[in-house]
C-alpha cells in the first residue's frame, strides 16, 4: 500500500489531536485535583465512586435517623427516671404512714399525695415529642394513658435502621413497664392500693401494699435498663457508622482525586508529547504544501 503525503499528514494530525487531549486531561487533573471527572475517564473507578457515594448517602441518612430517635429515647429515659423518683416517694410515704403512730388525718393527707403522684406519672407517660406520644407504641397520635392509668396504646415497639440492614428498637413497651403486661404488676394499681388503705386509715393495708410498690420500682428499673441499652446501641452504631463513612470517603477520594506529583509529571510528559506531535504535524504540513506547490 502506497503511503501518500496526505495519509502521513492525517496520521500526524491524529497523533497531534490525541496528544492535545492527553495534555488537556492532565491539565484538568492538575487544576481540579480530580483524576476522574467523567465516567469515561476511568469507567472502573467511576463505578466504585458511584457505589461509595451511595454508601455514604445511606450512612448519612442512618446517622440522621439515629440522632432523631436518640432525642426521643433520651426524653423517654428522662420521663421514666422521673417515674422512678415519684415511686420512691410513694414508697417512703407508705413505709412512714404504715406505722400505727399516724392518725387518720395524716394518712388522708398521704392518700392525697399518692393520688397526686399517680396523676404526675400519667402526665409523664403521656409525654410527646414533635407531636407524637412516645409511650403509645405505634398508636402515637393520642394519649396512651387516661386519667385512671388505663393503657390505650398498643404493644408494638418502633424500630429504626442503625446500620445497613440492621434494625434496633427505638422505644419501650409502656404496657409492660407500667401495666405489667406479660406477668408483671400494674403500677397504677399498686399506687391505688396504697391510696385506698391510707384513705381508710388501714395501717395493715398500707403495710401490705408496700410489696406492690417494691415490684413497681423493680419494673421501672427494668424499663430504665431498656432505655439505657437502646441509647448505648445508638451510640455504638454512630461510632461504627462514622468509621464506615470515613472508610468509604477514603476509597472515594482514592478513586477520584489525582496525586499532585503524578498529575504534574503526567502534564509535563503530555505537554512534551504534544510539542513533538505539533512539530511532526507541522513538518508533514510543510512537506504536503511543498509537494502541492511543485
Amino acid at each position: 500500500m502506497r503511503v501518500t503525503n496526505r495519509m502521513s499528514f492525517d496520521q500526524a494530525q491524529g497523533q497531534m489531536m490525541a496528544a492535545r487531549d492527553r495534555a488537556l486531561q492532565a491539565q484538568q487533573q492538575v487544576t481540579s485535583g480530580k483524576r476522574v471527572d467523567h465516567p469515561g475517564d476511568d469507567p472502573a473507578a467511576a463505578g466504585v465512586m458511584v457505589s461509595q457515594g451511595i454508601a455514604i448517602q445511606r450512612l448519612d441518612t442512618i446517622d440522621k435517623t439515629i440522632s432523631s430517635a436518640q432525642g426521643e429515647v433520651q426524653t423517654a429515659d428522662g420521663a421514666v427516671q422521673s417515674v422512678s423518683t415519684l415511686l420512691a416517694r410513694a414508697q417512703q410515704l407508705a413505709v412512714q404512714l404504715g406505722s400505727d403512730t399516724y392518725s387518720a388525718a395524716e394518712r388522708s393527707a398521704g392518700a392525697q399525695e399518692i393520688n397526686s403522684i399517680s396523676s404526675q406519672i400519667v402526665q409523664l407517660m403521656n409525654t410527646q415529642v414533635a407531636g407524637r406520644y412516645i409511650f403509645g407504641g405505634t398508636k402515637d397520635s393520642a394519649p396512651p394513658f387516661d386519667a385512671s392509668g388505663n393503657y390505650q396504646g398498643d404493644g408494638n415497639v418502633r424500630q429504626i435502621e442503625i446500620a445497613p440492614g440492621l434494625l434496633q428498637a427505638s422505644s419501650i413497651r409502656a404496657d409492660v413497664a407500667m401495666k405489667g403486661a406479660g406477668g408483671g404488676i400494674d403500677v397504677f394499681g399498686a399506687l391505688s392500693a396504697v391510696s385506698s388503705a391510707l384513705a381508710n386509715n388501714d395501717g395493715a393495708g398500707v403495710r401490705g401494699a408496700i410489696a406492690g410498690l417494691d415490684k413497681s420500682t423493680d419494673q421501672i428499673s427494668a424499663a430504665l435498663t431498656s432505655t439505657g441499652g437502646i441509647l448505648s446501641a445508638f451510640e455504638s452504631a454512630q461510632q461504627v457508622g462514622s468509621v464506615a463513612k470515613e472508610s468509604a470517603q477514603k476509597v472515594l477520594s482514592a478513586q477520584s482525586e489525582a496525586d499532585v506529583f503524578e498529575a504534574t509529571s503526567n502534564l509535563t510528559m503530555a505537554q512534551q508529547s504534544l510539542q513533538a506531535a505539533l512539530a511532526v504535524t507541522a513538518q508533514s504540513f510543510s512537506v504536503t504544501l511543498l509537494n502541492y506547490l511543485k
